[in-house]
């Protein structure tokens, strides 16, 4: 869905994923939707 609705590419938005996911220090959905809410980021 992201992809279709910024008319890129899915491996485009994998990889800025990928990249949050590094910054973060996660593995998983889960894992960075609960830093950013631990770290109050959200």
């Amino acid at each position: 869905m992201i992809a279709a609705e910024l008319n890129i590419s899915l491996d485009t938005v994998r990889t800025h994923i990928k990249r949050i996911y590094d910054k973060l220090h996660v593995r998983s959905q889960i894992e960075a939707v609960s830093k950013a809410i631990n770290e109050k980021i959200v």
